[in-house]
């Protein structure tokens, strides 16, 4: 029986990876790709946990979803109720048991159509038989104490439970590993502690394999390992939340949400990753009333004046997305069955692309190689979720939006639409034929092929040719 082994690296960087495989730091890792395949595969916006495992589990992008973010707020059903439990979510705390039922119900994830699967540290269980979440009882308490300490306790319990997991029976296997992202959060994502953690998941990655090996089932399982999302230092912090207050604005924003019990607000801050933020605004206290770029001309000015502030994003009256930088400012437009990409004043990317009408694989080829990889792609995406911000930020290198509350305080920070952020390493055990420019969400196709399961919804992606 084939089987599908899913090592979710949480928070990878490709660049340190690539220096220890190259320096022979990872031998098992090594013997993996020899006989295997490596390649770097584009992730999704906003690059950080929880939405980036929706293209994984469901073959999906966050934003078809609506799951634009860890943190997001539903104007609408703001406006008709702020206490309702659909106006406003933060996956950081209690409302993290809301992630399954806040995923759009028409998607299907691959537990649906296997539900004796196995689940470890994950938060995505829509269809899983329950008994088979290994880590329901217990994810909280380690993913906390990964967070506040960066234990990697996490990550040697994760593999165990793994190993001892298995039967014949089962085919799907999602095992998430948090050590490196949490820890690079508390020191900064490229210290000589972070690769430890890479030496160590090289180490279990071993007894893994020798598993597997010994049980004569390697042959017919696929193992795949990649992460969410990349990692870049975080020098300085420019809080949104203390900055639209400077504006005088009224901002409703977490862990404050109980203010809505005596204040009226005109605006909201909810970050993700750090290094991006949506930022919702009202018109005269109503919040039931569509964005106007007139009302707010001269905040998105301001804002994209900012040093942290790399790339700002908006929907304007048509329902074309306008982006801006420093750079220059395009418009991007959702056609039927293309991509309208119109550089208006130079290029806020710095992308050379003319004006023009593409589909989703010429957009990544012309872009790979940027420093915005498949930008225009996961905006298009991300501004599909009615919970998206009527602003979307993307934070410039050594920055992030936010400090207060924010206990550790982030040295290394992720999120961008940038390239350290949104590159992922990919690693297969089999080889991938015709290898084309990845992205995540080509994985989910890929690994319902190799199991002979037909899927009920449209997808995103495309199917990997591996053998």
């Amino acid at each position: 029986m084939k089987k599908v082994i899913f090592l979710l690296l949480d928070g990878a960087r490709f660049d340190i990876l690539d220096q220890l495989i190259e320096s022979n730091s990872m031998p098992n890792l090594s013997s993996i790709i020899n006989k295997g395949s490596y390649n770097k595969a584009v992730s999704v916006f906003p690059s950080t946990t929880g939405p980036a495992y929706i293209p994984f589990l469901m073959g999906q992008y966050p934003g078809n979803a609506n799951m634009p973010g860890i943190r997001w707020l539903d104007k609408i059903n703001f406006s008709k109720n702020p206490f309702s439990s659909n106006a406003h979510r933060s996956y950081v705390g209690y409302e993290n048991k809301f992630f399954n039922a806040d995923i759009k119900k028409s998607f299907k994830s691959i537990f649906n159509y296997l539900p004796n699967s196995v689940s470890i540290f994950n938060e995505i269980t829509s269809g899983l038989n329950k008994e088979n979440d290994l880590t329901l009882k217990s994810k909280v308490f380690y993913k906390l104490l990964s967070h506040f300490f960066g234990s990697s306790t996490i990550d040697k319990i994760a593999f165990k439970k793994l190993i001892n997991s298995f039967d014949n029976k089962k085919q799907f296997y999602f095992c998430c590993l948090y050590g490196i992202d949490s820890l690079s959060h508390i020191q900064g994502s490229d210290t000589e502690n972070i690769k430890q953690l890479y030496k160590l998941f090289d180490e279990n990655l071993g007894e893994l394999k020798n598993f597997l090996e010994d049980k004569s089932i390697y042959d017919d399982t696929l193992i795949i390992i990649t992460s969410d999302h990349g990692h870049s230092n975080t020098q300085k912090h420019f809080d949104l939340v203390d900055y639209l207050k400077s504006k005088n604005k009224s901002v409703f924003y977490y862990p404050l949400i109980y203010k809505k019990l005596y204040k009226k607000f005109d605006s909201s801050v909810m970050v993700s990753g750090n290094s991006m933020a949506h930022i919702y605004l009202n018109n005269d206290l109503n919040w039931s009333k569509p964005f106007s770029f007139s009302q707010h001309e001269e905040l998105i000015n301001d804002l994209i004046s900012q040093d942290s502030v790399d790339i700002l994003s908006y929907k304007n009256s048509k329902g074309d997305i306008i982006v801006l930088s420093s750079r220059g400012k395009s418009l991007i437009s959702d056609k039927e069955s293309s991509i309208y990409y119109q550089p208006l004043e130079n290029d806020p990317f710095d992308y050379s692309i003319g004006e023009g009408f593409y589909d989703e694989n010429q957009l990544l080829n012309l872009t790979y190689e940027t420093n915005y990889p498949d930008a225009i792609v996961q905006l298009l995406q991300i501004f599909r979720s009615n919970r998206c911000g009527d602003l979307v930020l993307s934070a410039n290198p050594g920055w992030d939006f936010r400090k207060k509350f924010e206990f550790p305080l982030h040295r290394s920070s992720h999120g961008s639409l940038r390239r350290e952020h949104i590159i992922v390493p990919l690693i297969l055990n089999k080889k991938i034929d015709n290898v084309p420019k990845i992205r995540t969400v080509d994985i989910y196709n890929t690994m319902l092929e190799f199991l002979g399961i037909k899927s009920l919804n449209v997808i995103e992606g495309k199917k990997l040719d591996i053998y």
